[in-house]
């Protein structure tokens, strides 16, 4: 099988992620390394056996024979890399969020689309509770869906660089959090239909790591609507102001309710205290009663890996553009309804990869 060549543009601390992952994988490399700065190309390259090294992308992908690329660069440069990328034949793993405007998302997609490549945009969720909590999205352990709830509440970045500036950054908690409540929502329930919300800068004033004392611009405090098909609302929120970090998600159904805690474990709660679900264990959760523990469903690849795949096969994958388009849409209009004060409809949709009885979401046509 032919050796799939790999260019890493951004060398910062995420791209460590991928190099690992990569090296565990047989018939993938890592051939090339990009960075604004030189020497973090080449420190980075020279970590991992990489000789080639370069400060300008386009640079790379025209003397470097690639294969894909993988853009862990800050954010307000993924939509230009992704660009040329696309413009050159290659394939693309983009990091979140997929671009810093909407208006960037939509030509990344249709750019793709063009050249026939695949374009994988994280979050990936093809990870063990996502998956377990989409096995137990059925009549028979939640009843119809009612609602869902998802956060990820954090103290803030703890560095001082371009997280708290907009003019570099061009969004705060907005894109660089909110993108992961979204994604889980919408990875499990599909598509949505409108959006509102509130969105502000709380704390201007911050003192980061080290007892520094900065100005921050960007927004640090939001709080989404989403709203489905059949009415249902999902309150997605993500806050740069707790003291501790949380990260979970809830589906409410009218017999049952899924909880993806922070720790990692994936809770199913019965209303009539009837543990249904094969292999569960009875647990305390939240002061629920009726609350088990499900054993997790096995991930059989992880991000790169399945990039891999999908490059191999031609097939599309789970995150792919067009499902990012619909979170990054979401985010957006997020901004704009908050801005002006209304309920956006939202027009992009996607093909959900898992199935989804679209009865879950009928709430109306029966007594329950």
């Amino acid at each position: 099988m032919q050796t799939l060549r790999f260019g890493m543009v951004g060398c910062g601390q995420r791209s460590d992620h991928f190099f690992k992952m990569a090296q565990a994988i047989k018939d993938v490399a890592f051939v090339a390394t990009c960075a604004s700065h030189l020497e973090s190309a080449q420190r980075k390259g020279t970590a991992y056996g990489i000789t080639a090294h370069f400060d300008e992308y386009e640079t790379m992908m025209d003397e470097v024979e690639l294969d894909a690329v993988f853009v862990t660069t800050p954010q307000s440069v993924h939509a230009e890399v992704c660009l040329a990328a696309f413009e050159r034949g290659l394939h693309v793993l983009n990091e979140k969020p997929m671009a810093t405007s909407f208006e960037n998302c939509q030509a990344m997609v249709r750019a793709a689309d063009k050249s026939g490549v695949v374009f994988m945009s994280l979050p990936y969720e093809m990870v063990s509770p996502m998956l377990t909590a989409q096995s137990l999205l059925k009549e028979e352990y939640i009843g119809k869906i009612t609602g869902a709830e998802a956060c990820l509440n954090i103290p803030g970045p703890a560095r001082d660089n371009w997280y708290y500036k907009r003019s570099i950054a061009h969004g705060g908690a907005m894109l660089d959090c909110m993108v992961y409540p979204v994604s889980r929502v919408i990875n499990l329930l599909g598509p949505a239909r409108r959006v509102t919300g509130f969105v502000n800068n709380l704390i201007p004033r911050r003192i980061v790591d080290g007892g520094r004392q900065i100005r921050s611009d960007v927004d640090d405090n939001v709080t989404l609507l989403v709203e489905f098909e059949g009415g249902q609302v999902a309150v997605l929120r993500t806050l740069w102001g707790t003291a501790c970090e949380e990260n979970s998600t809830t589906v409410y159904g009218r017999e049952g309710t899924i909880a993806l805690s922070s720790d990692g474990r994936t809770i199913l709660q019965y209303r009539d205290r009837v543990h249904r679900s094969a292999n569960a264990k009875p647990v305390e959760w939240r002061d629920w009663e009726g609350c088990v523990e499900v054993p997790q469903v096995a991930v059989t690849e992880n991000t790169v890996e399945h990039f891999v795949r999908c490059l191999r096969e031609g097939t599309e994958p789970s995150c792919s553009g067009r499902r990012q388009l619909h979170i990054h849409e979401i985010l957006f209009k997020g901004y704009d309804a908050a801005r002006e004060g209304r309920t956006l409809t939202l027009e992009t949709s996607f093909t959900p990869w898992h199935s989804l009885d679209k009865r879950l979401f009928d709430t109306s046509s029966t007594f329950i």
